[in-house]
């Protein structure tokens, strides 16, 4: 597990001053979960990554890097909540974006799952945005394709 990122999401909770239970409450997972995951002893799932975009505004790009700012919107320091549907409608795309690497490089379903790590089953269920990437996937995209995270989610 990724040290630096745990360091961040603890970084985040301290941000909004919550308690894990706390924090859990505001993401929508289940406590035992999510200090599973500020332990390191759950790999952070794509749940999480969304809950923590949507809910809080966390800059993805920083969440995984530490690179640039902690949150997409200045405005977003306040600790107000921002009712961007835009997020949401800009990370359905991902799939789309993913289904257009595939065929930019002429790769089949079962080749970039082979790439990614994942069963074509969970591939597929990636273009067809019926499953979040977790930070595994979109690393390896990442790496493969040298395309930026925020890209990837965000289309940006």
């Amino acid at each position: 597990m990724d040290n630096n990122f745990l360091n961040r999401l603890k970084e985040v909770r301290k941000y909004f001053g919550l308690s894990g239970y706390s924090f859990a409450k505001k993401l929508n997972i289940p406590q035992p979960t999510y200090l599973r995951y500020e332990t390191g002893e759950q790999k952070p799932s794509g749940r999480l990554i969304k809950a923590l975009v949507l809910e809080c505004g966390i800059n993805a790009y920083w969440l995984y890097t530490g690179l640039g700012a902690m949150f997409y919107d200045a405005e977003l320091n306040s600790g107000n909540r921002q009712n961007d549907t835009s997020v949401e409608e800009k990370l359905s795309g991902f799939g789309r974006r993913l289904s257009q690497l595939q065929e930019q490089h002429n790769f089949l379903d079962r080749e970039m799952a082979i790439l990614l790590q994942v069963s074509e089953r969970q591939y597929v269920s990636l273009v067809a945005g019926s499953k979040i990437p977790d930070i595994a996937v979109l690393n390896k995209i990442k790496q493969n394709f040298k395309v930026s995270i925020d890209y990837l989610l965000y289309g940006e």
